[in-house]
């Protein structure tokens, strides 16, 4: 297992700053996945590590040896792109067994190691056609499994399951859990795939303009975002992030957002009085009733979407706002009139100037 530990490292490529002077440590034998939108710096990160890139600044350790200007081959790692390129005039199981034949390792022991990534991954049809009758999710498989061939005291993977068939990408994400644990192997994804993030990581770093903005295990991103950007990205269906000001009412410091005005007494927000905020709630949140019970503002029902025993409900305030909570089914019919309630604690406040948090639950 290895430690691979990150200080200060940024890129800039022509003036353009691609990554920040990020400090980040991956714990040996570590899932993390690097997670967040296309051109973040997902890519890069995962190059610089694997020293495809050059770093503007900053130092890369590998288990405290300085690797900033290690050659690839001398860290020890593996490293398989977007790409997933294959030597295009070797047949599959060639590929498999291509950098242990340059390793020279017995050929007993490439024949073993071959045989058992091909059918932990079921590609035992594939082994004698040559990539290029592959279809992409294919030779992403085969690329991935190659990476598991060498052993690698360090996988750094791009994209694991874009190019996969839906069907077949919760075996790839359990055949790469049962190598990583199995060979003690320290794991780094890039994805900008929520799910993978959510159900593979022991940790997630989530990447924003080259911006290292979080750092947690997943359920904590979805529990207490840092930031608006996490909120947003982070959550399906996302997060209602609802403009608003914390205002005093009756005697009361409320915090107000359309269609909600919701009480609170946190000492951090009584001192906040007139200043504007973002009030955040997930649609798992919230609750759907009757008006005649109280709650927020009167929404009307004007679209629903079903997911299996639940439902998507899109709402709108008189003013225009929308707002989505999920209910198990039956649920509100369309164009109903109702209200929303939801436990304080659950309600997230951020700045709305520097996008941080302020509050999570009132």
């Amino acid at each position: 297992m290895t430690t691979i530990e990150l200080a200060g490292i940024s890129v800039h490529r022509g003036g353009d700053r691609i990554l920040g002077e990020l400090d980040l440590t991956v714990h040996s034998g570590e899932r993390l996945v690097v997670l967040g939108p296309s051109g973040c710096g997902k890519t890069t990160l995962l190059r610089t590590i694997a020293g495809l890139e050059t770093p503007t600044t900053g130092r890369i350790l590998l288990d405290g040896r300085d690797v900033t200007t290690a050659r690839p081959r001398d860290r020890n790692l593996a490293y398989v792109d977007q790409q997933a390129s294959l030597q295009p005039h070797l047949d599959v199981e060639d590929n498999l067994g291509f950098a242990l034949k340059l390793r020279r390792l017995p050929r007993a022991e490439v024949a073993r190691r071959v045989e058992a990534e091909s059918r932990a991954f079921s590609l035992q049809g594939l082994l004698r056609r040559r990539p290029r009758t592959l279809s992409g999710g294919e030779r992403h498989e085969v690329a991935v499994a190659r990476t598991l061939v060498r052993r690698a005291t360090v996988l750094l993977i791009d994209e694991p399951v874009a190019l996969i068939d839906p069907v077949r990408r919760g075996d790839l994400l359990r055949e790469l859990v049962r190598v990583q644990e199995g060979y003690d192997v320290t794991l780094v994804v890039a994805t900008n795939d929520q799910r993978v993030a959510m159900g593979l990581a022991h940790r997630v770093a989530v990447l924003d303009h080259g911006e290292l903005v979080q750092v947690s295990a997943p359920t904590e991103l979805y529990r207490a975002p840092a930031t608006l950007f996490v909120a947003d990205f982070l959550g399906s269906p996302p997060m209602n992030l609802l403009d608003g000001v914390i205002t005093r009412a009756e005697g009361r410091v409320v915090v107000r957002a359309e269609p909600f005005s919701l009480p609170t007494w946190a000492p951090a927000l009584t001192r906040r009085v007139g200043e504007p905020i973002v009030l955040g709630i997930r649609p798992h949140h919230l609750d759907v009733v009757p008006p005649a019970i109280g709650g927020s503002d009167r929404l009307r029902v004007v679209h629903r979407e079903f997911l299996g025993a639940e439902l998507v409900v899109h709402l709108r305030a008189p003013t225009g706002r929308r707002v989505v909570a999920v209910t198990p089914r039956p649920g509100p019919a369309p164009d109903t009139v109702v209200t929303l309630t939801v436990d304080p604690a659950q309600v997230h406040l951020f700045d709305p100037v520097t996008g941080r948090v302020l509050a999570h639950g009132i």
